[in-house]
Parts: C-alpha cells; sequence; structure tokens
C-alpha cells in the first residue's frame, strides 16, 4: 500500500480504512513523519556505546508514511498484526513494533483536548477558553477487555453493569458534542460518580452547567434527569423535563460515537492494559484532527 494506491481510492473509502478524511490525513503526515524522523535520530544518537554511524544499518521495509497508515488501520479496524502486516508486506513483529514506535508518536502529535487540538491545528490561538464554556455534557464508556489470568486482577476489573472485564472512559464534551478532554483507563467497576469527582471537572469548567445520565447521580454540581420512584411514576412536568434533559444530552453520546469509529477503543482491547491511556487519547487526537480539518 503507498501513495499512488491512496491517490486512486475515493474519499469514503479512504475514511473507512483510515478513519481520516483526505485533509486530515494530509495535515497528519505532514507533522507526522518530520516528527517520526526526529525521534528516531534522537534516539540513535542518545544510545550509549553505538559503533554504526546514525543513518547505517538495515534499511526499513516501509516507508515512514506507510508505518503510519499502518498505524492507523490497527486503530480503526483493531485486527490482529498478522493481517495488517500482510497488507503492507511485513511480519507480525514488524506490524507490532512499528505500531508501539508510531502511535506514541501520534499521542504527541495530535492533542486530545480541543483547545489545544485547535491551537495546534489551526495554528494560532482559538476565541474561546475552556473555563468559559457555559455547558458541558459528561457520560463514559466501557471497553471490554480479555480476561486477566491472575484472580485478583480479574475481579478489579469486571464490571458487573457489562457483566465482563472492561476498562471505562469518561467523554466531556460541549453542548454541541464536541470532545473537550477524554479520562482513559479506570476500572471497570468504577462508577462514573466517583470517576467525575476525581477526574476535577468543577476545577476545570467552573462556569459550565454539567448534564449527565443517572450514572451521575449525587454528584455534586452534576444534573442529572429525574429518576423513577420505586412503585411510583414521574409526573408529566418531571417527563418533560426529562425529554428536555435528553434532547441536550444526546450530544456526548454523538461524541462517544466518533470515538468509537475506532474499533480499538470499540471491540475487545488485547493490548497491554498499560498502554490504554495514551492509546485512547491518540484516537481522540485523531477525531480531533478530523473535525477541525475535516
Amino acid at each position: 500500500m503507498d501513495l499512488s494506491h491512496l491517490s486512486l481510492y475515493p474519499d469514503k473509502k479512504l475514511r473507512a480504512l483510515f478513519g481520516l478524511t483526505r485533509s486530515a490525513l494530509s495535515a497528519l503526515l505532514e507533522d507526522a513523519l518530520p516528527e517520526l524522523s526526529a525521534r528516531r535520530r534522537k534516539e540513535q544518537e542518545s544510545r550509549k556505546g553505538r559503533k554504526r554511524a546514525v543513518g547505517g544499518g538495515r534499511t526499513r521495509r516501509l516507508k515512514p508514511y506507510q508505518e503510519v497508515l499502518l498505524t492507523l488501520l490497527y486503530l480503526r479496524h483493531n485486527v490482529s498484526h498478522a493481517v495488517v502486516g500482510e497488507m503492507f508486506g511485513v511480519s507480525a513483529d514488524t506490524s507490532e513494533n512499528t505500531f508501539h514506535e508510531v502511535v506514541a508518536m501520534l499521542r504527541e502529535v495530535c492533542p486530545s483536548c480541543r483547545f489545544d487540538a485547535e491551537k495546534h491545528w489551526n495554528k494560532s490561538e482559538p476565541s474561546w477558553k475552556p473555563e468559559e464554556l457555559d455547558r458541558i455534557l459528561i457520560d463514559s464508556f466501557e471497553t471490554p477487555i480479555c480476561r486477566p489470568s491472575n484472580n485478583e486482577a480479574q475481579r478489579r476489573v469486571y464490571s458487573g453493569k457489562k457483566k465482563r472485564h472492561t476498562l471505562k472512559s469518561q467523554v466531556i464534551t460541549d453542548a454541541s458534542g464536541e470532545i473537550q478532554q477524554i479520562e482513559a483507563g479506570h476500572r471497570g467497576p468504577v462508577s462514573d460518580k466517583k470517576l467525575c469527582e476525581g477526574s476535577g471537572v468543577k476545577q476545570r469548567y467552573p462556569k459550565a452547567k454539567k448534564q449527565a445520565d443517572l450514572g451521575y447521580l449525587g454528584a455534586e454540581g452534576v444534573e442529572v434527569p429525574h429518576k423513577k420512584p420505586k412503585n411510583g411514576e414521574l409526573t408529566p412536568e418531571q417527563k418533560e423535563a426529562n425529554r428536555v434533559h435528553a434532547s441536550a444530552r444526546v450530544h456526548v453520546e454523538h461524541g462517544i460515537r466518533r470515538v468509537k469509529g475506532f474499533a480499538i477503543l470499540r471491540d475487545e482491547y488485547r493490548l497491554a492494559l498499560g498502554l490504554f491511556p495514551m492509546i485512547a487519547h491518540a484516537v481522540v487526537g485523531l477525531v480531533q484532527l478530523n473535525r477541525i480539518m475535516g
């Protein structure tokens, strides 16, 4: 897979493969390729006892832009490295090693915070500030993971809600559903309320009206729907208030849907659990790039 092939792909197919529009992919490659080369050169120069000249040694099978495309393909589809490697003519081991190197670079190149992303990709200071937002929407989603072999470890990540082992991520959007930030990699059993209280949302968005679902019931300063009383019914006024609340809060669901367009956060996550926050932030950074440049 090379640039000559990509130029022949229609925009819809390109986005289906890599999760990015053509303009977003071009902007990513323009920033990512120099950064990837600079990181490699720095690593080579800092290696102690190095005898070979910088730039020497065996030539890489893949060009830098192909390594970025390989990483995007894995994030988008979450298939095995044997499959991804076959598409680029390399082994599963080469594919895996490439992915781990490039995804760390993408985490830095693509800011996951909306304010930082606009500042980076638009090359200018945004006209708004996060602390000035008047309303934010909060919700979470869970990513299934493989059952840990250690009995104590599997208990720590077992989600009673999903009836399987998961990692939980909290997403915060503005009123239109644009993702402001993500808190990723928490244990599945952690309640939404505790996740919110420990994330510093109140301090980060002091002026914002905060809206969430009933999972955040009891969280200070968070507006949730009316809960149906036991053996009772909601009043017509409460039902109407819930309807209005749901129509406003649905935009955070759209934000989560865009994140879950990358199967690595939607389907079973198979990599090291400690890497999950970095990968989640890299994915959200790509979503931000797509929204800004797309």
